[in-house]
């Protein structure tokens, strides 16, 4: 059975015990920059060095320093889990929680204070990374046979000396300076709750200070055998860390050390009186809920306002796998068929057969409908007379220049592709054609081409691209149609500038998973996209027009998905273009009425 999973481990540094006294998961603000000392301290922060990545926007200076703090949990293993603020959707036991009370206010964050959340971030990645739930797990046999006033000493610990083993990793590496500052503000803490004498929760508060080099009071006798075994139990921990083994091995020497020390501590530890009586771990089948302190104290933690949770979320799932955010940031909270939507980056090559005369076609369709620039050249001996040059007519006679029309090819053009089941086969390598014929008339030019495909996995919208620099890429076609989500991620990733922007959607079928394709409709049309679709072999053509619109285009066969796209491009860039002479016209008539 795994540990008792607590919503805000991160913040309980080095036992709940003290935290509870406190009545309060972590200092409020206040009394953590006095803790800091940020007042009087003017050394820079250690993150200051490299953390360049700073907003003085709310939501996007807590989205950075998520994304900063996951970075350095990143180089610790992989199972550490989502870095989060309390309120964000996500929260769950195996996800590393964070107050978002000890920032709020004041952006950017204090680089002492991201230390400080560096810190605390960094002790309970290890406390994952070390499997410490396995720890517990091993000793919960001895455990059960405990009574309970020896069943809470020993709760206490293990859980400092898991905490002491954690940051003793911590200290072989840079990582320990974060861990030194979290440290150095639970001492200040501790220090004003615990000044009674000969109690458990003293005894493990002076161990785990005198392990970390702080000095400590003169302790009676029973406090000095106590000690003793507890520093031999500090080494052993230390020698355990430097183990190359695996995770599992050290979870078994530790077990095994535990029971060992705790056979000599009992009856030492029978002389003192316990502060709290708060059973730090149960077992699966005894709920958090039923402890009415871990309640109460779990209802004082601030959470962020739902509006700011949803911007943070957005942010950050720009470059994560999970892009469901900013779907959900599209279709609104309440959408009850909205799926999880994910990137997928597992493709395979692809090998199209590009037909050489559609691709000059398509070139020429660009330069055609392209906008045009004006280059001038000089020094020439024919042409208009130049001005600037005519001291050079009786040299060399180059005086004349020349005014040309160069078309300006900057499209941007994403290429949307239905890949569920039913497109297997031959319609698949049609699609794969159409991208590299695509692919090849944009190359070398300043277009940018991108090529999404789309399909269904385990109730899972993945997206994935086709196209990586000049590599063409496929993926194997599977699932239901989520037709609706995946327009708005495609739309999401183009690029935001003021070129042209088209997105042509190729289907065999109306969406019939996640959100309704209205959605994806109006949110191009918000953000000046051109939408096209094309309907490919599909009979039910009422039931697409019910979805698409104008928007949807009809071909009976794949082997005309080729033709069909040029002359959509062609479409695209005409009706471009007259709405941008019109823009003009416009606005030199709105001149003239002024003057």
């Amino acid at each position: 059975m795994a540990a008792r999973a607590q919503p805000i481990k991160s913040t309980d540094f080095f036992g709940p015990a003290m935290k509870i006294i406190l009545a309060g998961n972590q200092p409020n603000e206040k009394q953590l920059d006095k803790l800091l000392g940020l007042a009087e301290c003017k050394e820079k922060g250690i993150s200051s060095y490299w953390r360049k990545n700073i907003s003085h926007l709310e939501s996007s200076e807590l989205a950075n320093a998520l994304g900063s703090l996951a970075k350095m949990a990143g180089y610790l293993g992989e199972n550490v889990g989502r870095i989060e603020w309390a309120g964000m959707s996500q929260n769950c036991n195996n996800n590393i929680v964070l107050d978002p009370g000890m920032v709020l206010g004041k952006y950017p964050i204090p680089p002492r204070k991201f230390d400080y959340l560096a810190g605390l971030v960094i002790h309970e990645a290890l406390h994952k990374t070390e499997w410490t739930d396995l720890v517990w797990k091993g000793l919960e046999t001895a455990i059960s046979r405990m009574k309970i006033m020896e069943r809470i000493a020993f709760h206490k610990l293990v859980y400092t000396g898991e905490d002491i083993y954690v940051d003793q990793i911590s200290n072989q590496t840079v990582f320990g300076e974060y861990t030194a500052i979290s440290r150095d503000v639970a001492f200040k803490e501790s220090r004003q709750i615990l000044k009674t004498t000969a109690t458990v929760d003293k005894l493990m508060y002076l161990w785990w200070k005198r392990t970390f080099g702080k000095p400590i009071e003169l302790l009676d006798d029973l406090g000095q055998k106590a000690m003793l075994l507890l520093d031999k139990l500090s080494q052993v921990l230390s020698m355990v860390a430097l183990l190359k083994t695996g995770p599992s091995r050290r979870c078994k020497e530790r077990t095994r050390i535990y029971l060992d020390v705790w056979e000599q501590l009992r009856e030492i530890v029978a002389g003192y009186r316990l502060v709290d009586k708060t059973l730090l771990w149960y077992p699966d089948s005894h709920k958090k809920t039923d402890n009415p302190k871990i309640s109460e104290k779990n209802k004082k933690i601030k959470s962020l306002r739902s509006d700011v949770a949803q911007d943070i979320e957005t942010r950050l799932a720009v470059n994560s796998s999970d892009i469901t955010p900013i779907i959900r940031s599209v279709v609104g909270e309440n959408d009850e068929e909205l799926i999880p939507t994910s990137r997928w980056d597992f493709n395979i090559i692809s090998h199209p057969v590009i037909d050489p005369k559609l691709v000059s076609r398509l070139k020429a369709v660009f330069q055609q409908y392209g906008e045009r620039k004006i280059v001038i050249n000089r020094g020439l001996t024919a042409g208009r007379v130049d001005k600037r040059k005519l001291y050079r007519a009786p040299v060399s006679g180059q005086c004349f220049f020349e005014k040309q029309k160069i078309p300006s090819l900057d499209w941007n053009i994403c290429l949307l592709v239905d890949a569920s089941g039913s497109m297997s086969g031959p319609r698949w390598r049609m699609v794969e054609n159409t991208v590299g014929i695509l692919h090849k008339a944009f190359k070398g030019f300043q277009n940018r081409l991108q090529a999404f495909a789309y399909f269904e996995v385990e109730g899972v919208c993945m997206i994935s691209s086709l196209i990586k620099g000049k590599t063409l890429l496929s993926v194997p076609p599977a699932g239901q149609t989520a037709s609706g989500q995946a327009i708005i991620a495609a739309a999401h990733y183009m690029p935001k500038d003021v070129r042209r922007r088209f997105l042509i959607h190729i289907t065999d079928g109306e969406s019939n998973l996640g959100s309704d394709v209205h959605y994806g409709i109006e949110y191009c049309k918000a953000e000046k996209i051109h939408l096209a679709t094309i309907g490919v072999a599909y009979k039910d053509k009422k039931a697409m027009k019910k979805q698409y619109g104008r928007m949807i285009q009809f071909l009976d066969h794949f082997g005309q998905l080729p033709l069909v796209t040029e002359k959509i491009l062609k479409w695209a860039m005409i009706y471009d273009a007259r709405q941008s002479k019109e823009l003009c016209l416009n606005i030199k008539k709105i001149k003239i009425k002024e003057q």
